[in-house]
């Protein structure tokens, strides 16, 4: 077949392009992950192209850099965990089915899957498993946007009461830590970490507190990942509570702020009301009132420091489910709505309804990536 003078000029154009390596991979770097893994089907240049480490760090930046930022939701426990994406719109979020996660390895004695975690492209996710006296989970790392999932190794056995898990990434995108704390009898506990660069579990000894579980939360892994360092909730009684671990594996304490015990009770700490959020990559602590709400910041010297104390617009038949944020927005989601709070306006927006029934969510700031499950230098995967 004759090549037409249109193709020839468009075929240069494409070599002049390839040629120039870093401008090539810096226009695939843009494109959507499921465009960039169909560009890895074209040709043996193209696929070396983008299954570097280097490329998939370059690809992260640059979904990084599109605002607003999305947010990834599991609405409910279930035997395969549906994902959901949404993306702010102009008054309201768009949602759409991103990913079902139901890896192989799963038999159906292994009870129902959820997120606990969300970071650089890819989600943390657990599933019970139980028998007469001890209590564990498998424990997944997945990236929803290839498909790839990574079961981690088995830890110690927790006796009578399920461990508790919280996950630390960085400085490396690739590079994350998952840490266990089990029971090894009554009210003794121990600590164990999981390194993405060793691929195993190594005892870091004995850890003073137990995360509690947080209300309407099945689990007791509800935590933040904030400044370099994973807090978990550990008691709301005052004085109350939160464990912290560094990337070094180094344990602390921070106490709750203090209300008076002349208040009311809903304007105090509560079961139902108390959140951890990462507010521009500080600690903080969302207290939600009857009809209003306070957001704590924590400060390495200061202590903790009220930055906010306003209204909030939820009906009385609207409980908060779960409350996550992205840079200066508050995400509370309800059982029937979505609702943001910006900090530079001071207003609340309701963001929809969710698409499918929210039952005990968990929703996290959310980025599509390249990045492999096992934190490895070279890209596998369709």
């Amino acid at each position: 077949m004759v090549e037409t003078r249109a193709q020839h000029r468009k075929r240069v154009t494409w070599h002049k392009v390839e040629s120039a390596g870093d401008v090539f991979r810096d226009i695939l770097s843009r494109l959507s992950v499921k465009s960039i893994r169909t560009a890895k089907t074209v040709n043996r240049y193209w696929h070396g192209s983008v299954s570097s480490k280097s490329f998939a760090t370059e690809q992260l930046a640059q979904s990084r850099n599109k605002k607003p930022s999305s947010y990834i939701a599991c609405p409910r426990v279930d035997s395969a965990m549906k994902l959901y994406l949404l993306k702010p719109g102009k008054s309201k979020f768009s949602f759409r089915h991103h990913a079902t996660v139901d890896p192989p390895g799963r038999t159906v004695d292994h009870h129902y899957m959820h997120m606990i975690s969300s970071f650089n492209g890819l989600v943390c996710c657990i599933n019970q498993l139980s028998d007469e006296c001890e209590e564990d989970y498998q424990i997944w790392i997945c990236n929803p946007s290839t498909e790839e999932t990574l079961l981690l190794p088995r830890g110690r056995p927790s006796l009578w009461t399920e461990p508790s898990i919280g996950v630390a990434y960085g400085p490396d995108v690739s590079e994350y830590k998952i840490f266990r704390i089990f029971s090894v009898g009554e009210k003794t506990y121990e600590c164990e970490v999981y390194s993405s660069g060793t691929g195993a579990w190594r005892s870091i000894g004995s850890v003073l507190h137990l995360p509690m579980y947080a209300c309407f939360s099945p689990h007791r892994s509800g935590h933040v990942f904030a400044g370099g360092k994973i807090y978990w909730l550990v008691s709301l009684e005052d004085p109350g509570v939160i464990l912290s671990v560094d990337m070094e594996e180094r344990f602390g304490v921070v106490e709750l702020p203090r209300y008076s015990t002349d208040l009311r009770e809903e304007d105090g700490i509560t079961v139902g009301g108390t959140y951890l959020i990462n507010m521009g990559g500080s600690l903080s602590l969302v207290v939600l009132h009857a009809d209003y709400f306070d957001v704590w910041v924590w400060k390495e010297e200061a202590g903790w420091v009220l930055v906010t104390r306003d209204d909030f617009p939820f009906m009385d038949d609207e409980i908060v489910l779960f409350v996550t944020s992205s840079e200066k927005e508050i995400l509370c989601v309800t059982g029937t709505h979505l609702w943001s709070y910006h900090f530079n306006t001071r207003k609340w927006k309701r963001k929809g309804r969710p698409p499918t029934r929210f039952v005990n969510p968990a929703v996290f700031p959310f980025t599509e990536s390249l990045l492999p499950c096992n934190g490895g230098g070279r890209l596998e995967g369709r």
